[in-house]
């Protein structure tokens, strides 16, 4: 029997008596369609596909009205395990689907949860390693992973289950370019050669326009509309190298820096100055060590050379004193939080920040408007969409003020309204206050008005480069 799944008249609020995030929603794909779902951050995607799932409202929130249908029955009435065999869903943050310690654990996991035979998971786990070319990843601790890496994992695992409809939340928030154009022509032929119906969101429309039979889009009202998908680009904005504006002067340098991990040698030894006033771009591949090195420069990574403060090692400053000198806004934001709501989430920053005098409340409250973030200071961090959690935690971090910022991804997820909102206030608050910032990001488009200058680690040599012309 053909599987269908739809949403009917379908309304859902995560607040008693709050604003619905999804109103009357129609939603009925046809099997064996690619679907493109797209809005701006926090418009509600993401409540749609956990919806379509069956995770919604079992875990948080209430249906005001309709249903989800699999099968033409209530999707949250049905098993855990017999939903994945029909629906499989990829999360937007992929170490939310991890229970084990590596992929291939993760991977057995998972189908066993499914009561697959073993001879069956064996060929399953291999197939789904070859897809996504990840075989190098297998026995490594997940924990150890880039951000793009995890996605690959997570994406395995979500394939691997065979379902006929495969729910996909940004699933390319954290990978490289090439990374992501070889993933989408793999969902498309799990479309056209294995009937898959694919749902995913993206901020990144490029690519699309050739693979997407149905494109949606849900409105400010919480409302699902039909878009004619022709109106999509097939080719990325060109994004070449950054003018270089890099000075060298700043309180934050290393000399012969070099990292390993294992026995892989992540950074060959180099020397470099941290600019105050400017903020730079990281750039490289998913899994060349950009994570780790920021972890080595914030003292949570051994190192080989020297990370200098004003001149001195800094390895003689204590672990908390450096973390109010040198702050990381971490890949996940949901591991940066110490709250439950956003409001007492900023209360904590102004209570611990080293620019009282900048950050007034009248400055915090200009900042959460320019983020639309205002109406949602007495939410649950938790509950907040993955786009409203990067611009909260990034916010907070910005008021804790530590005089140089390192940004590890801090604009995945986000559409290019929010990017230049949250990118307009990173690089007002690193020059008002004269802070070193240093930013890892695969989003390039929209960038030239903020970034200085460039930083590329490729086969492990970290290099400047020279710079030459900015994106059109």
């Amino acid at each position: 029997m053909e599987t269908r799944l739809l949403a009917h008249d379908y309304t859902f609020s995560y607040q008693t008596g709050g604003q619905p995030e999804l109103k009357h929603v129609f939603f009925n794909p046809d099997p064996g369609s690619f679907n493109l779902l797209v809005g701006p951050s926090g418009s509600g995607k993401s409540t749609l596909l956990k919806s379509l799932a069956g995770l919604l409202p079992p875990f948080g929130g209430e249906v005001l009205s309709g249903q989800v249908l699999l099968n033409g029955e209530a999707i949250t009435t049905i098993a855990p395990f017999e939903r994945a065999k029909r629906v499989a869903f990829l999360f937007q943050n992929p170490s939310r689907q991890f229970a084990m310690r590596t992929p291939i654990g993760q991977l057995t996991f998972a189908l066993e949860n499914i009561q697959l035979p073993a001879n069956e998971i064996t060929k399953r786990i291999e197939h789904a390693f070859t897809q996504l070319d990840i075989h190098q990843l297998a026995q490594r601790d997940l924990l150890t992973l880039s951000g793009g890496e995890k996605q690959k994992v997570a994406l395995a695992a979500t394939l691997a289950l065979g379902s006929s409809y495969i729910l996909l939340d940004e699933p390319f928030a954290s990978v490289d370019q090439s990374s992501r154009s070889h993933l989408l022509t793999m969902l498309k032929e799990l479309q056209t050669k294995a009937g898959k119906t694919i749902i995913l969101t993206d901020h990144d429309l490029s690519g699309y326009r050739d693979l997407v039979d149905q494109l949606y889009q849900i409105d400010s009202k919480g409302q699902l509309i039909s878009l004619n998908p022709k109106k999509l680009v097939n080719e990325a904005p060109t994004a070449g190298a950054f003018l270089n504006h890099y000075q060298a002067t700043g309180p934050l340098d290393w000399q012969q820096l070099s990292i390993t991990l294992g026995q892989r040698q992540l950074m060959k030894a180099n020397d470099f100055t941290l600019a105050q006033n400017q903020l730079g771009l990281l750039s490289g591949d998913n899994g060349v060590g950009k994570s780790t090195f920021f972890n080595a420069l914030t003292h949570q990574r051994p190192y080989q050379g020297l990370v200098n403060w004003q001149k001195k090692d800094s390895r003689r400053i204590a672990f908390k004193r450096w973390a109010l000198t040198v702050g990381l806004v971490f890949q996940d934001a949901s591991d940066q939080f110490v709250t439950l709501t956003l409001a007492e989430e900023i209360a904590f920053s102004k209570a611990h920040t080293r620019l009282p005098d900048y950050w007034t409340n009248q400055r915090i409250q200009a900042a959460l408007t320019s983020l639309n973030l205002q109406p949602f200071q007495n939410h649950s961090l938790y509950q907040l969409s993955g786009g409203q959690q990067k611009k909260a935690q990034v916010l907070t971090m910005l008021i804790m003020g530590q005089p140089v910022l390192l940004f590890d991804e801090p604009l995945a997820g986000l559409d290019y309204d929010s990017i230049q909102a949250l990118m307009r206030l990173i690089k007002a608050t690193i020059q008002d206050n004269h802070l070193s910032g240093l930013m890892i990001s695969h989003q390039r488009a929209g960038l030239a008005n903020f970034v200085d200058y460039e930083l590329n680690l490729k086969h492990a040599n970290l290099t400047l480069n020279k710079g030459a012309t900015n994106e059109t």
